[in-house]
């Protein structure tokens, strides 16, 4: 058993009409007993010998393709065969070639068949024995061809009048783009109406985008446009199965997620957006593979966000399914791990108040340290700054910050405090006179607590601004947002 991730994408007609996938399911059963679950018999004309005789299976997993399987190669009759005691998930897989060429197959509930192709253009010649499923799939593409030809000249046709400036061969190639849209359109709805429990019909009726209705006569004309925005952001999924396992295994429920994430709710509030995707889990409750799906990937994908605040959607999630032990898949090390990050990064989200500590200001001529709190400036706002003289991004904020503070810091009411983390007093003095930072400045050699673990400090500069109750008003930002910023929470925060 061999695993790898595959890297490429699918391309080509199969793409163009679309994906499916599939669902582990007890209803693959041997087909006569002393025979495997799973029996694949693939023969491949002109496969050059320098290919070593491999040939491999992959299989599509959210957007992800992995290599899972090799085939057994007999030399006699030339035959390719994969086999397995247990039944593979139900869904699309991929014969994968020495030389990473690949050809996709529909593994439904009887996997024992033989597929016939020839080398190198595999998916133009590929041709099943005993898999229904399969070969109507082929018969739909195949019957689509010229429209797809069709529709690759029409594009190309509309790309040259654009460039030429040619409006009236413009409109008359858009026309035609639109029928053959049309058309193919009707083609996957007539197969969806013939065909309802086949795996592509799930995924085509999944591409469809579903119909906003007009707004009811008793909302006001002002908020028309919100109402439908709020019915196209709960009705977003209604034509995707929620209760069916196989998308998972296509890239069809990753695409949709991905833009209902990235499009529909991109400029919501992370408040706003972890709620929905809350309520999405919860709909997806039906289907093992999807509810794993649905919570795995917005907890990985808000936990690599750069955009201010989202980690506060990765927060709730995983708060609400992995430390309560309904995501079953999860083992203790994984839950432990997460219940470290979360007790370190919740107390740091946008509108929390992080732990107070206090460092020495030694700048000012006295015998003696005096230790002042990260909380101590009696302003409306305080930057909080973690830096060091050695790194190079600091040295170019920090005069920028120092000229904000100078224009901005007066009409803010804003103070800042800086932290130098990692140089000696005498040192640190000088620089600091050297450079006139007349903010507020600790030397973070020595602190009454950790900061870098309580602040989550992995890199300098690193920016905090608090209000006056010492909350979170923003982090992270860079000094050319921040007056911007600040204005903005003035009017939905303090001038309420």
């Amino acid at each position: 058993m061999r695993s790898m991730f595959l890297k490429h994408s699918i391309t080509g007609l199969l793409l163009i009409a679309g994906l499916s996938g599939g669902l582990q399911t007890a209803a693959a059963q041997n087909k006569s007993e002393g025979k495997p679950a799973l029996e694949i018999k693939v023969k491949i004309a002109d496969y050059p010998d320098s290919m070593q005789n491999v040939l491999l299976m992959g299989r599509y997993y959210g957007s992800s393709q992995y290599i899972i399987d090799t085939a057994v190669y007999n030399a006699k009759n030339n035959t390719y065969t994969f086999s397995s005691e247990q039944p593979k998930e139900r869904g699309l897989y991929l014969l994968i070639t020495n030389d990473k060429r690949f050809a996709e197959f529909i593994l439904d509930e009887d996997q024992q068949f033989e597929i016939e192709t020839e080398f190198p253009n595999l998916n133009e010649h590929i041709k099943f024995t005993g898999s229904p499923e399969n070969q109507l799939y082929m018969d739909f593409i195949e019957a689509g061809k010229k429209d797809y030809s069709a529709m690759n000249e029409a594009q190309a046709g509309f790309s040259a009048a654009k460039e030429a400036n040619d409006t009236a061969a413009q409109t008359a190639w858009r026309e035609k783009i639109t029928a053959l849209f049309d058309r193919l359109d009707q083609q996957k709805a007539d197969f969806i109406k013939a065909h309802p429990e086949h795996l592509m019909a799930a995924v085509f009726k999944a591409q469809q985008d579903i119909d906003v209705p007009e707004a009811p006569e008793n909302v006001p004309d002002s908020l028309k446009r919100d109402w439908q925005y709020e019915y196209y952001k709960e009705h977003y999924f209604d034509n995707l199965d929620l209760c069916d396992d196989r998308l998972v295994y296509t890239p069809i429920f990753h695409q949709r997620m991905t833009a209902w994430l990235d499009k529909v709710l991109y400029m919501q509030s992370p408040d706003t957006m972890k709620y929905a995707i809350e309520r999405f889990i919860e709909k997806c409750r039906c289907s093992k593979e999807l509810f794993k799906y649905a919570i795995w990937y917005p907890v990985d994908k808000y936990q690599r966000s750069e955009i201010i605040g989202q980690d506060a959607i990765w927060v709730h999630i995983a708060k609400r399914y992995y430390l309560t032990g309904e995501a079953y898949w999860a083992t203790p090390s994984i839950v432990e791990n997460f219940k470290k990050r979360i007790t370190r990064v919740e107390p740091l989200l946008i509108g929390n108040r992080p732990p107070e500590f206090a460092c020495p200001d030694t700048t000012v001529d006295s015998p003696n340290e005096r230790f002042i709190s990260v909380f101590s400036a009696p302003k409306r706002y305080t930057v909080v700054i973690f830096w060091s003289m050695t790194c190079g991004h600091c040295k170019k904020s920090l005069p920028k910050w120092l000229e904000f503070y100078h224009e901005k810091g007066k009409e803010l009411d804003l103070e800042i405090i800086a932290i130098c983390k990692d140089f000696e007093v005498a040192d640190w003095k000088n620089y600091i006179r050297e450079h006139q930072f007349d903010w507020i400045n600790l030397n973070g050699k020595t602190a009454t607590a950790d900061y870098n673990d309580l602040w989550d400090i992995v890199s300098t500069p690193t920016v905090y601004i608090l209000d006056r109750d010492k909350r979170i008003v923003t982090k992270r930002i860079d000094q050319e947002y921040a007056e911007d910023f600040i204005r903005l929470w003035e009017r939905e925060h303090y001038n309420k």
